[in-house]
């Protein structure tokens, strides 16, 4: 098998720890990702160091989880974790260990990982280190658990959505033992916070391969998440991948695209649920909420949409109903990008008129200025040459005759 290019810093971090008497090696997802011919996002280095003994090693560390045993070391401007080996005590809420001791011994270490493919070591001069078969896996493209993964899963049952999110984005099978224990154990996944649940969902629905997400409801894994999410995917299922994969690959049309069979109320009782942060919340809300609009390709309707909902917002709206086979969305999209593209007027700010003139021309202070601006609002969304500032106060004064204010 052809040797993994590690970075030279990472090589560097290697040789200095080993230069001052102890193991270390690359780990986990990294080793994995260079097996595949992937460029990994982040490289995680173990050692049989303890942390105080790495921190005499580097001279900028950073104590970012040393009662777990890692020291982020800096080096060039970049982060790199490095864990000590260690053991786990007991689980006793299905996520955290009750315990954590460090040992010298790099295979007891890998034996508390969660996948065979996530439990290779790897440095320059020793190669591989693969006690699990991981090597092996990995070619296969399977995911197996350490060990007894109905252990594992007690350990953590987090690790049960962690191997749908790994399926999802490699493209691997989950092995039969692992799918079984996923099964045998899925309940115990309410055990877990809403924001690790949201993390790993996250991941999973922007993967690329998502011809593998039914596993997330055939196993029964979501319905221990949900009841009424995993009734709305597990009868539309293969309605809502193709949904998925036509979308746009970001977070708000993901998580709407998922939740379009499941009832509305339901549908945003799991999103606020899942604790997003108040932008990602919101357009997703939006999306479900608007998800049976009539998307129509007409200048007014569109600019009106985006007055409403947001131009981000909007736009998003437009690709989910083109992912869902709206005919009409694509040329609805290529207007919104034309009125954003000529910066047309769609928001009160916009106005080329201010509350301050319209009640100079005699329009009470209160509702009634609010009113009105968005009355003027509407004639410009309607027709934009309108937002001239002598057009706006003569419509304004039409209205003051009209008694309406």
């Amino acid at each position: 098998m052809k040797e993994p290019v590690l970075p030279d810093d990472v090589i560097y971090i290697i040789n200095e720890i080993k230069k001052h008497g102890y193991e270390a090696y690359i780990v986990g997802g990294c080793v994995r990702d260079t097996i595949m011919g992937r460029r990994p996002n982040d490289w995680d280095i173990t050692t049989s160091a303890v942390p105080e003994e790495v921190k005499k090693i580097f001279r900028h560390t950073v104590d970012t989880g040393i009662k777990h045993g890692t020291v982020t070391a800096v080096i060039g401007g970049r982060n790199y974790e490095i864990t000590t080996y260690r053991i786990e005590g007991g689980y006793e809420d299905c996520r955290r260990p009750s315990s954590v001791s460090f040992t010298r011994d790099l295979h007891k270490d890998l034996l508390r990982r969660d996948f065979t493919s996530n439990a290779v070591a790897y440095s320059p001069e020793e190669g591989y280190v693969d006690i699990f078969g991981g090597m092996a896996d990995i070619e296969r493209k399977i995911i197996r658990g350490v060990g007894d993964p109905c252990e594992r899963f007690r350990e953590d049952a987090l690790r049960m959505l962690r191997a749908v999110r790994f399926s999802v984005q490699l493209d691997f099978e989950i092995e039969s033992n692992t799918y079984n224990a996923i099964r045998e154990n899925g309940a115990l996944i309410k055990n877990i916070s809403a924001e690790r649940v949201r993390e790993e969902l996250t991941k999973t629905l922007l993967g690329d391969y998502l011809d593998r997400l039914p596993v997330l409801w055939e196993t029964g894994l979501i319905r221990h998440v949900s009841r009424p999410v995993y009734e709305g995917v597990y009868k539309n299922g293969g309605e809502i991948i193709g949904f998925i994969k036509k979308a746009d690959k970001n977070i708000a049309e993901a998580f709407a695209l998922f939740l379009d069979f499941v009832e509305l109320d339901e549908a945003l009782k799991f999103v606020k649920w899942l604790k997003f942060d108040g932008k990602t919340f919101n357009a997703i809300k939006k999306l479900l909420e608007n998800r049976r609009a009539d998307i129509r390709p007409f200048y007014a309707d569109v600019r009106k949409a985006a007055s409403n909902l947001g131009a981000e917002e909007t736009r998003m709206l437009i690709d989910t109903a083109r992912a869902k086979g709206n005919a009409k969305a694509a040329e609805a999209g290529k207007i919104l990008e034309e009125v954003i593209g000529n910066k047309e007027p769609l928001y009160i700010k916009d106005l080329k008129i201010t509350g301050n003139d319209i009640m100079a021309m005699g329009v009470p202070k209160g509702r009634e200025v609010g009113g009105m601006l968005n009355f003027l609002l509407d004639k410009v969304l309607d027709d934009p040459r309108l937002n001239t500032f002598e057009t706006l106060s003569v419509l304004t004064a039409e209205e003051l005759k009209k008694e309406r204010f």
